[in-house]
């Protein structure tokens, strides 16, 4: 299907962006594409402007300041995926980034329009938010720092303003992470997720414990439960088969296409064991 037509532009810095984006309404931002033209071309959504931003210098870096592990708006997953900083500071990222669909997509999507497209059924926002990172966002009122909590607002909605926009990424490192994930085929999006970051001490207990779900009705819904499960415990096979269970009892699954609602709390039950297993074992440098 062809999609309405609208007004094309191309912003060659982050204030030029920010001047288009913050125009006239229906007015969108275009990375990758690989969300945002799908939804175009099935009429999902009408954009009047599309503001091309992949042309924009300085933010494709990856690299790492102060214990933080940054990652620019405009990094491709596939270069997320393969990226050696990524790997070693954050294998849970490293991970969902090369479990997101197929080559095509990982090599022209970004890691800024996954996250602001704010999809339930993407991967990266579950790691954020397992992660406890952080975007920075600047806008005409100039630059702020959004915790992973607070961007998801919904379904395809984020806490961005107008005319704002994802420069880069910011997530504390660690090696204690594991994404586990369900899908039917490469290209097709996963019957569920689970996100797992965890951090322990030197007598392998759990001193921090961030869960996410992908599949569900929410966007990246966080494991509240499980993870104060998890705090404070040496995570042996009984106390991970209960922060599994608080997982799956926590995620609002629906019933779709996909299988139905009873069907996938077990397949994240199974998941978030399998994903906190492996971040424990990552975790104790095991």
């Amino acid at each position: 299907m062809r999609p309405p037509d609208f007004e094309f532009r191309s912003a060659g810095t982050v204030e030029e962006a920010i001047a288009a984006l913050g125009g006239e309404d229906g007015t969108t931002a275009l990375a990758g594409g690989q969300s945002l033209i799908p939804m175009m071309r099935f009429r999902v959504i009408r954009p009047s402007v599309v503001v091309d931003i992949g042309r924009i210098e300085g933010l494709g870096s990856i690299g790492s300041t102060d214990g933080l592990l940054e990652v620019g708006a405009l990094v491709t997953t596939a270069r997320l995926a393969r990226s050696a900083t990524v790997r070693s500071l954050s294998p849970l990222w490293a991970e969902t980034a090369s479990a997101i669909a197929d080559p095509l997509v990982r090599n022209l999507g970004t890691v800024g329009g996954n996250l602001a497209h704010a999809d339930p059924l993407n991967d990266l926002p579950a790691a954020l938010v397992a992660a406890r990172g952080h975007v920075i966002v600047v806008g005409p009122s100039g630059t702020r720092t959004v915790s992973s909590d607070d961007l998801f607002v919904g379904p395809f909605e984020t806490s961005l303003r107008r005319g704002e926009l994802i420069t880069g990424i910011r997530l504390p490192r660690g090696s204690g992470g594991a994404y586990e994930k369900m899908k039917r085929a490469a290209a097709d999006y996963g019957v569920a997720a689970v996100a797992v970051q965890l951090a322990m001490d030197e007598g392998g207990r759990v001193t921090r414990a961030g869960i996410a779900v992908t599949g569900g009705a929410d966007v990246a819904a966080r494991a509240a439960e499980a993870e104060d499960l998890l705090v404070g415990s040496d995570p042996r096979p009984s106390t991970i088969a209960r922060a599994a269970s608080a997982t799956a009892a926590s995620a609002l699954m629906v019933t779709d296409d996909r299988g139905g609602a009873r069907y996938k709390r077990e397949l994240v039950k199974t998941l978030a064991r399998r994903a906190i297993e492996r971040a424990a074992r990552r975790g104790d440098g095991t």
